[in-house]
């Protein structure tokens, strides 16, 4: 008996964690992607394998996440990670003050978080503000976005699944679970049918969502990041303070990448970069690292965060965690969409997701991803033009 099919459209970090958990459970996975794999927001992300610190005292569900996903992907990726730890320094009495609630809060979610001496964390890290009064080491790391895309797709390559990269679906039929798809490299149009559609977009879910004539609200958040062209530390470093603009310092690579700002945006591709948004990131990042103004720019980009729409909510307020629908109620059981959540907890949002499209499908396979070992990102190859 042939197995369902599935197609999932795009290939950012969600789409590509689901292309392997659904082709592990035996599905028919095929993957469509406009540009390249990572192009979206995933490659556009400051990086941070989070450890959940940040949000432990505002969003503690996705702290719980965060950690948890982040114990995973150090089992199940390791050659995708840079395991370098985190700081959260303060040079602030209300730092000091923000302290205590932030070690409760990391000790609720499960969070490892220990309290190390500044003399310590100088020693560390040579580039830190010495006049820096307290600091935390937690979990944190790096991943490199395009090979944390590429490990998945490898593995779901692995187990039968096709991915097509700069195809653009640009009409769904979602009764009969049919895309239209346009090559963007040959020009020529092709029909995919499946048996269950996955709209796995990031920010543009609702406008994949409105070619299938389906409403998903989402609230694309742009942040606004600096990238050095050289690394200022080799541990991520936090501001020791409720989470805000320009409060991050990355090492990534030979790199350093500052950041970010949040603001909503009606266009997740037309996103202009305020000035006075990297001016301050800098005056945010050298109460960390008080040298940061003399490292050269290499770049400054912007993105667009897939944020749930909650209401009363927006921009930081709002959680870094995701919902999984079906769209059912409209009439088209075999339509789903997947919304928010972040790179760090992608393996997470796949595994709910396929959840709920092999109940769907009848397919009674667990998801098996926690535990299996990812393949290498070299193995990842692309289809020949069709």
């Amino acid at each position: 008996m042939k197995s369902p099919g599935v197609i999932i459209i795009g290939a950012g970090s969600t789409g590509s964690a689901l292309a392997h958990d659904l082709a592990l459970r035996g599905l028919n996975v095929t993957v469509i992607e406009r540009a390249g794999v990572a192009s979206g927001t995933t490659g556009h992300n400051q990086a941070q394998l989070h450890s959940g610190a940040r949000y432990a005292a505002v969003d503690p569900e996705s702290a719980r996440e965060c950690i948890a996903e982040n114990r995973i992907l150090r089992r199940i990726m390791p050659e995708v990670l840079e395991l370098n730890e985190g700081l959260f320094v303060t040079d602030s009495a209300d730092g000091l003050d923000y302290l205590p609630l932030f070690l409760d809060a990391c000790q609720d979610c499960g969070i490892p978080a220990q309290v190390v001496p500044v003399e310590q964390a100088l020693r560390w890290e040579p580039q830190l503000n010495p006049q820096i009064l307290a600091a935390v080491q937690i979990p944190d790391g790096v991943f490199e976005p395009y090979r944390f895309c590429l490990s998945f797709l490898a593995s779901a390559q692995s187990n039968g699944a096709e991915v097509h990269t700069f195809n653009e679906v640009v009409g769904i039929d979602a009764q009969r679970c049919q895309v239209e798809v346009h090559n963007r490299r040959t020009g020529s149009m092709q029909i995919f049918t499946s048996d269950a559609i996955i709209n796995a977009t990031g920010p543009w879910v609702g406008k994949v969502a409105g070619l299938a004539g389906l409403n998903v609200e989402v609230e694309p958040s742009a942040g606004v990041m600096v990238n050095l062209n050289q690394r200022v530390c080799n541990h991520v470093l936090n501001l020791l303070a409720p989470p805000g603009d320009g409060d991050i310092i990355v090492p990534q690579r030979n790199s350093s990448i500052l950041g970010t700002t949040s603001w909503s945006v009606t266009d997740p591709e037309d996103i202009s970069i305020p000035s006075e948004h990297v001016d301050l990131i800098f005056s945010v990042a050298e109460r960390m690292v008080p040298s940061i103004r003399n490292f050269a720019i290499r770049g400054v980009m912007a993105a667009a965060r897939p944020l749930l729409v909650v209401e009363g909510a927006g921009g930081r307020a709002t959680s870094r965690g995701f919902a999984c629908y079906q769209h059912s109620a409209e009439g088209t059981p075999g339509f789903f969409s997947v919304v928010g959540g972040k790179t760090t907890t992608a393996r997470l949002m796949a595994e709910k997701i396929g959840d709920q499209v092999t109940a769907y499908l009848h397919c009674d396979k667990p998801c098996n991803t926690k535990t299996t070992l990812l393949l290498s990102y070299r193995k990842w190859s692309a289809l020949p033009i069709s």
